[in-house]
């Protein structure tokens, strides 16, 4: 018995900075979790289901520009810094070129923006709502989440997370009181970014001691195209995220995108444990390419996530009228179909940042992504042609598309000997 204390208090202390980490993230995503429990029902009764789907399709649309800003840099940065964490002339050139980068990106989206919303119908007369939505692209340069995950510090995104989602609750209950009100939610999370962005420059700047400068153009370049597949892979990621609320929007209505909107904030909560998985193991596999660790990490998170997908199932109905109640009764069908991508996207995030990124084989991955997002935009096209494009088909498309990227990367990390 003494042994075994003493053999747990070793394995304990080995992995002191994972179980740290775990930690802090796990209560980030608990309390981001509860902040849509408490907010979203009150937002779609006060908004109505109209003006709520408007906020989420303006979301939809910057949510593409917002991929361009962050370009893949919460991967490929995070990666650097975590090879360099004890090079600090080192780690210099890398904040100091990627926060040069996305400035250069949020400009460029900018001008993007001032494009759509000239040949968008939907957005006539709302665009100081798309404008106030880009607060998102701006929470992407003043909040540098790799830096902090790729030394290891999750303490830091706890705490800067919960002073934005903080901020944004106890703002969303004093200022959104008619339907007229819904600019103010944009204008609320851009509040708590900018707040959170601050704090985490000073512990940057102030306590990291991190210093900016100019960086050669030559330099750029490199940081640029090492952010590339990520770039490609997070567009994949978006065309079943942001372009199925987009084109609901246009082709069936704001009120469908209340629907879809609710089942996914009610699947990504549930997604939560592959997310801190993800954000906490990535840096260690990356550094310590540990196969089989890997593989008992992948069994653990295929087992849970089966588990709770099984839940999902059986509470959905009463969960969306918990959060909507009956007038969004019909979200539940929509949550029950995206559920089944639960333990198949655990299954692929770990393949990916388990195997594939830290055995440099992202040119598999570019080729997964890129194939998956083909894949997706000719299954599209066919509903919109056979006009069968409701939320029922490309909720099942989003399964079918999720299943294909989970597999691909398993054949590959077989044919790579690397699982």
């Amino acid at each position: 018995m003494k042994n075994q204390i003493v053999i747990l208090k070793n394995q304990l202390e080995k992995h002191k900075v994972l179980i740290e980490n775990f930690s802090y993230l796990s209560v980030l995503q608990l309390f981001t979790m509860l902040i849509p429990l408490i907010t979203y029902p009150y937002l779609i009764r006060v908004l109505g289901k109209e003006f709520y789907g408007l906020v989420i399709f303006a979301q939809a649309i910057v949510g593409y520009l917002s991929i361009l800003v962050s370009l893949g840099f919460n991967v490929s940065a995070s990666k650097k810094v975590s090879i360099y964490r004890n090079d600090k002339e080192k780690l210099n050139e890398i904040f100091s070129s990627v926060l040069i980068l996305k400035i250069f990106l949020f400009l460029l989206s900018l001008v993007i923006l001032a494009i759509i919303l000239l040949y968008t119908r939907g957005a006539h007369g709302y665009e100081s709502l798309f404008l106030f939505s880009m607060t998102v692209c701006i929470n992407d340069i003043l909040y540098p989440s790799w830096y902090f995950q790729g030394i290891e510090k999750m303490k830091y995104i706890t705490y800067l997370t919960l002073v934005s989602r903080l901020t944004f609750m106890v703002l969303i209950f004093f200022l959104i009181k008619i339907p007229s009100d819904y600019i103010w939610v944009p204008v609320i999370y851009g509040i708590g970014y900018i707040l959170s962005g601050i704090i985490s420059f000073y512990i940057i700047f102030v306590k990291h001691k991190i210093k900016l400068g100019f960086q050669k153009f030559r330099t750029l370049k490199i940081y640029l195209f090492d952010s590339f597949p990520i770039f490609v892979s997070n567009i994949s990621v978006l065309l079943y995220v942001s372009t199925n609320k987009v084109l609901t929007g246009a082709l069936l209505g704001m009120e469908q995108v209340a629907y879809y909107d609710l089942a996914e904030k009610i699947i990504s909560v549930l997604k939560t444990p592959t997310n801190i998985l993800g954000a906490t193991l990535f840096p260690k596999f990356n550094h310590d390419k540990n196969i089989r660790f890997a593989k008992k990490i992948l069994k653990l998170s295929v087992i849970g996530n089966l588990i709770l997908f099984i839940l999902t199932l059986i509470f959905s109905k009463h969960i969306v009228l918990l959060l909507g109640g009956k007038s969004m009764e019909n979200a539940y069908i929509i949550v029950d179909i995206l559920a089944l991508t639960i333990p198949i996207i655990a299954t692929g995030s770990i393949l990916v940042l388990s195997m594939l990124l830290p055995f440099n084989k992202e040119k598999s991955f570019l080729l997964i992504v890129v194939s998956s997002a083909i894949l997706y935009f000719i299954a599209i096209l066919m509903l919109i042609s056979l006009n069968n494009f409701t939320l029922i088909n490309i909720s099942i498309l989003i399964v079918i598309i999720e299943l294909y990227v989970t597999i691909v990367s398993y054949v590959i990390c077989k044919k790579h000997q690397i699982i």
